[in-house]
């Protein structure tokens, strides 16, 4: 499965760009589905021009977020 493809084609109906910028939550399923493995809970950043994603934590009692399990597109 072309998980880079499923994830273009997600940025082109959310943000109308294949280099878009995403972010959302999403559950295990839906991640699964999206890119073949759970990067984490929160909310997930997809980064269409950089081809990158990550799951985006607040830490600092909710003054900073944090971005965790970066991961580029073609290494799904």
């Amino acid at each position: 499965m072309d998980y880079a493809a499923n994830l273009a084609h997600f940025l082109l109906g959310k943000t109308e760009s294949v280099c878009g910028l995403w972010s959302g939550k999403l559950t295990s399923s839906e991640q699964r589905e999206l890119f073949g493995r759970v990067i984490g809970k929160g909310r997930i950043v997809i980064d269409g021009h950089n081809e990158i994603i990550f799951n985006r934590v607040r830490v600092c009692f909710g003054r900073d977020y944090d971005d965790r399990n970066i991961t580029r597109w073609a290494n799904l």
